[in-house]
């Protein structure tokens, strides 16, 4: 069976063409590729003229389309089932880590306490 889908996303229509023998398969990647998720889970916009689809691809040539909220940059990725299918994930907003910025811990002990016996545990402050 082939199905041909047209689908407008922010200022770009993509169209999509499936070619599959199970007819099934066929509306089924028509459905997923042509309904991504309406609505922002991060925050809340569902103005379809404020969202665009992305790819990328990783060190090991796998291939991610993500679907991504111009609003907030948060992205529902396209999920594949082990078993075969697509889904569209959740929108999740990805948040840098600054891993300079760690908290600093204070020792509870005095310094020039040298250990040794229970001492180390009468100079800890409660």
């Amino acid at each position: 069976m082939k199905i041909d889908v047209k689908r407008k996303v922010g200022r770009s229509e993509f169209n999509f063409h499936i070619d599959e023998t199970d007819e099934m398969e066929a509306f089924h990647k028509a459905i997923v590729l042509s309904s991504p998720r309406g609505k922002c889970d991060s925050c809340g916009n569902y103005d379809p003229t404020r969202f665009k689809y992305t790819s990328n691809k990783d060190g090991e040539g796998h291939t991610y389309v993500n679907f991504m909220c111009l609003e907030c940059g948060a992205v529902s990725k396209l999920g594949r089932y082990k078993t075969g299918g697509y889904f569209w994930k959740n929108f999740e907003l990805y948040k840098k880590h600054n891993f300079n910025d760690k908290p600093k811990v204070e020792s509870k002990t005095k310094k020039s306490d040298t250990g040794g016996g229970n001492d180390f545990f009468s100079d800890m402050e409660e």
